[in-house]
Order: structure tokens, then sequence, then C-alpha cells
């Protein structure tokens, strides 16, 4: 595909009121590992990890969990929450099948940990072949960052009464309670104004887009396209990851039972960090090995990518040329 196009085969595997399984393959391509992408449920669209996906179509089928805008969520499907976020990685990972390959990205990363977690406790046999844990903040207090700070600084009631709106009329999902996307932009907003200030790496991107294809999908339009997350998610995860860090206290908890990382221990896990991210500073993410203290040296990999800040690692040249051979070259030696 270097240089060139593709045909690439798009199907739904199976779906909820809050998420489609989608599979990506290249046409005709014979049969290939198969790999999960774990979008963050925080307010972007799944279209975010577009190069992601495009990079590594060529060695493996690729599935993506694309969660859905919840102001199209009508209230009788309920609220969906933390819980729901794990259990649904770790249906799909069910489904996918064994020999599996699970990437998460920043606030998808504790969820697929968790999955991937209990599916080693309870049936290991279904646990994913490889776990890569991308920007995701596993112990944000191992290199807190001003955003982990600013998280912090807020007591929960706040965020759960005067964070949260409910959907106006005119949608399927009216009255939901949400974070509302417009909240979200103007924190973004807020965000790559300070890095303009300081000309870093989304300005940078702002002015010369170095995405896969930034005709069809401009960076900018992928960074300012949010969607409105349900308040239940939204709360329970600020509360578990940032508040009370419960994976790395042994406090995390799914269906009434403790959540332990300890239990992987076939699973090669590959952590990748960008040595200048600003959200999920390195560190934070490798605290994962810290917690899979069962698996052995050939099963680890701990990659810190220089020069790279949050979104290189996702988007553009950095992530091309630099994140994705690694991540390739670890999975396809991980059997």
């Amino acid at each position: 595909m270097a240089g060139g196009t593709a045909q690439v085969e798009e199907r739904d595997l199976s779906a909820s009121a809050f998420h489609t399984l989608v599979s990506f393959r290249l046409s005709a391509a014979g049969p290939r590992p198969g790999l999960l992408v774990v979008p963050p449920l925080s307010g972007h669209f799944a279209m975010l990890m577009r190069d992601v996906v495009i990079g590594l179509l060529p060695d493996f089928d690729v599935s993506l969990l694309d969660w859905t805008n919840v102001r199209h969520v009508p209230q009788p499907f309920g609220s969906f929450g933390f819980e729901d976020n794990i259990l649904t990685v770790e249906r799909a990972i069910r489904e996918l099948g064994p020999g599996l390959n699970v990437l998460a990205l920043c606030q998808g990363g504790v969820p697929a940990l968790a999955a991937t977690a209990r599916l080693a406790e309870e049936a290991p046999h279904r646990a994913p072949q490889a776990l890569v844990l991308m920007a995701a903040p596993v112990d944000p207090m191992a290199n807190p960052t001003a955003v982990v700070r600013l998280i912090r600084r807020w007591p929960m009631l706040w965020y759960r009464m005067g964070a949260m709106a409910p959907v106006p009329r005119g949608f399927a999902g009216q009255g939901r309670r949400v974070y509302p996307a417009a909240t979200q932009l103007a924190g973004l907003r807020a965000y790559l104004a300070r890095d303009r200030e300081r000309d870093g790496e989304l300005a940078r991107k702002f002015r010369a887009d170095d995405g896969a294809d930034p005709g069809v999908a401009p960076f900018g339009d992928l960074y300012t396209s949010v969607m409105d997350v349900d308040a239940r998610h939204f709360a329970e995860n600020l509360e578990q990851v940032f508040h009370i860090c419960a994976i790395t206290k042994g406090r995390l908890t799914c269906r009434g039972r403790t959540v332990r990382p300890e239990a992987l221990q076939h699973t090669t896990l590959i952590t990748v960090e960008g040595a200048l991210d600003d959200i999920a500073a390195p560190g934070q993410t490798a605290a994962a090995h810290d917690l899979c203290i069962a698996l052995p040296p050939r099963r680890r990999a701990r990659i810190v990518v220089p020069d790279c800040g949050h979104f290189g690692l996702f988007h553009g040249r950095p992530c091309r040329e630099r994140v994705l051979p690694a991540i390739r070259e670890h999975l396809l030696s991980a059997g």
C-alpha cells in the first residue's frame, strides 16, 4: 500500500445502542492476524484513529470499537458506565477469537487492561495474544501532567452536577444527561491556544497537516469533531482512573470482582509513550508493567518515542514512520 491505494472491505460485526464493532480488511488479502483497536470514550469520534487503522491494515485484519454519540441513544436504553466499557471490550475480544492483538489508546487503556485481566483469570484461552497500551493513563500519578492536576483539582461532586447537561429536544436521546460536546470542544480549543503559544506539536499539525490523507480527513476536523459522552461514564472514568487510581490500588471492580492485572501470564504487554506527551506523560502507561507482575521479560516491551507528543503517537508522520513499525515488529513476533 505504500504510495498507492488498496480496496478495503468494511463490515459491521455486532452492535449495541452504545457501540458498533467494525471490521476492516484488505480485499483479496490472505489470512492475517486479528487486531482490535479500542479508541478512548472521552469525546472524540473513533475517526481520530484513522492513521493507525490505515497503517496496520497491510499486516492485520483490523477491528474497531466505534462508540456511539449518546445524544442519539434514547433514554430507555439506560446509561453506559465505566464497567460497561470494560465489558464491551471484553465481549469484542471474545467475539474476535483466539490469537487476537488489542491496541488501546489513551482513556481506552484502563478498560482494555481490565478486560484482558478478567479474561486472563476467567478464560485464559480467550485472553489476547498481545495488548498494546498507547498514551494510556494507567497510573496518572506516576508522572502527573497539567491535565491530570486540573482533573484532580475539582471534586467529583462538581463533575456529576456542574459539568453535565441534558441532551436538548430534537435528538433521539433528548433528556439524557451527558458531558456535552460543546463543553469538550471549549476545552480542546483552550488546549490548542496554549499549545500555539509554545509552538507545540498540536499547533504544528494545524499549520502543516501530516496525516495519511489530509485532503480526505483533515486533522483540524478530526480534532474538533466531538460527541456527547454519557454522564455516568464521564464521571466514573474520571473517578476510577484519575481521582482514586483504582486499578493501581487494587480497587477496580467489574461485576463485583476485583480486576487483577497480575493474572496476565501469556499476553505480551507493549506500552507506547511519547517522550514529549503533556497529556499522558512517560511513566503513566508504563506503570502497567508494574501491575502485570506475572509476565516474563520476553512478554514485555516499553517503547518511548523521542521528540513525539500525544497526538503524534496515533496521527501523522511520527505515527507512520516510528510508532507503527515498532508496534508491528513486536506484534508479529509475539506469538
